[in-house]
């Protein structure tokens, strides 16, 4: 039987109801009453509001929880899709740094910490946000979306963890005590989804949601004021309907309840966005990859391209481009190959492109051009979006398969003249959710009719880097 690890958070974010401050508090209360776990991902501008109020009493409640970021000022446009919907990774990145870091500097100094984990608003998930966190040094990215999935399981995507599309281990509390048997629908499904993890060896991880703002209000806070790309002043916001005393004195018996049935099944445990970085840690770049193993990774990469397990790591398909690229730079270079190699982490194509190319290219040629690519992954970070080789020019997926097979001919001590230019296929796309993406773009908060393709495309260049994440127990 396997331990279930629970990650439990809240958004943090209706700067514009006043009687959405107290939530936060009294949540945190009857979590440090239950001895429970949890993350708070928190809106630079309801802080600012909670200054403005004068609740510190809420700040200090909750500087002894674990902290995220959930952007400056939330659904205020633009939104995400808006800006970075005709942005490659690295100019996207840097547009989003540039938008958001006054909001993070001010969520880490007023909690005195750097923060834990990061997560999109409504279903806006975007890949050009990785590299910025990593600069931002946020290890985690903690939401939920149906666009990426792996088994629904946390992973790696563009070298940050993701707790992030859990799919069916995924519960949202948002409005569960308006119902007079929501809290037995919680803890029945709470309870199915224990039932499957804690059979497996391994266990699982499930993920938790509460929007706190809906113990108060009867509709989302920033759907009333910014739908339909909306931008009204500040002293034209609109509070949501009210919900009940009645109902908002049930959500937090129904919360509290809810807590201390799951912490009373056997080997549940609730863990942090911040715990979750020493639970599950990418010991891939510790692997000292022998021949022998590089001859059955290249051997598995010449029928598709996808994520592997060696050892007790998994190596995403950027990090097997980078081992074949090193391999053939160093046989280029000194006619033989190296003995170790390790497996550093580059980012996935910036952009996408076709193979130009005759049907064989000369051997040497394909090497010399594995130095030029080792080159720009170690100064840029990405793998280059097109391989030149010779007077040819390559795709990564084609590049990556044709070198394997040269590589693999060097193994057996043949080299030939030439080599045949094979056709690679990145396996990994299949876990992206194209539909879903489809469906983020109708948030009723964007405008109507914004269809962020470009987003798609860099979502789909980036599952170069994808792979599983595994819990350091197993």
């Amino acid at each position: 039987m396997g331990k279930v690890l629970a990650y439990l958070w809240f958004d943090v974010e209706d700067y514009v109801t006043p009687e959405a401050d107290e939530p936060p508090k009294k949540i945190v209360e009857i979590l440090s009453s239950n001895h429970a776990r949890a993350t708070f991902k928190i809106v630079a501008e309801k802080v600012r509001a909670l200054k403005e109020r004068g609740r510190e009493d809420v700040l200090a409640a909750l500087s002894g929880m674990d902290i995220g970021y959930h952007l400056d000022t939330h659904s205020r446009h633009p939104t995400l899709y808006e800006y970075l919907s005709n942005k490659d990774l690295k100019t996207g990145a840097a547009e989003f740094l540039q938008r958001e870091m006054n909001g993070y500097n001010l969520v880490k100094n007023t909690f005195h910490r750097g923060l834990s984990c990061f997560g999109h608003p409504g279903p806006t998930w975007a890949p050009q946000v990785y590299p910025a966190l990593l600069e931002m040094g946020i290890p985690v990215y903690l939401d939920e979306t149906s666009i990426l999935n792996i088994g629904d399981s946390p992973y790696w995507y563009c070298n940050v963890l993701n707790l992030n599309g859990a799919g069916r281990n995924f519960i949202n509390l948002d409005y569960f005590f308006e119902h007079a048997r929501g809290l037995e629908r919680m803890k029945k499904r709470f309870k199915e989804i224990y039932r499957r993890l804690h059979a497996k060896r391994r266990g699982g991880a499930v993920s938790i949601l509460f929007h706190l703002h809906t113990i108060v209000n009867t509709e989302f806070w920033d759907e009333v004021n910014f739908a339909h790309g909306r931008n009204p002043s500040r002293n034209c916001f609109v509070r949501p309907p009210a919900q009940p005393s009645t109902i908002t004195d049930r959500a937090y018996r129904d919360f509290e309840e809810f807590v201390e049935y799951a912490k009373s099944l056997v080997d549940v445990e609730f863990i942090t966005a911040q715990d979750a970085t020493s639970i599950f840690q990418d010991t891939s770049t510790r692997l000292q990859i022998d021949q022998g193993s590089l001859e059955r990774v290249l051997e598995k990469t010449l029928k598709d391209i996808h994520h592997m397990r060696l050892g007790e790591s998994y190596l995403s398909p950027a990090q097997i481009f980078h081992i074949a690229a090193e391999a053939g730079a160093s046989y280029g270079e000194l006619n033989a190959l190296p003995e170790r190699l390790r497996a550093s982490r580059p980012l996935g194509p910036l952009s996408k492109k076709k193979t130009n190319a005759a049907p064989t290219l000369p051997s040497k040629a394909l090497l010399e051009a594995s130095t030029n690519v080792l080159r720009i992954m170690e100064t840029e970070g990405y793998i280059p979006s097109e391989i030149v080789v010779d007077k040819s020019t390559l795709t990564p997926e084609d590049y990556l398969v044709t070198l394997s097979s040269l590589l693999l001919q060097i193994q057996r001590n043949r080299l030939p003249d030439r080599v045949r230019v094979r056709k690679g296929q990145l396996t990994e796309k299949k876990y992206i959710n194209s539909r879903a993406f489809g469906q983020a773009c109708k948030w009723v908060l964007l405008p109507t009719h914004l269809m962020a393709v470009g987003i798609l495309e860099q979502a789909l260049l980036q599952t170069w880097t994808l792979k599983p994440a595994v819990a350091a127990s197993t």
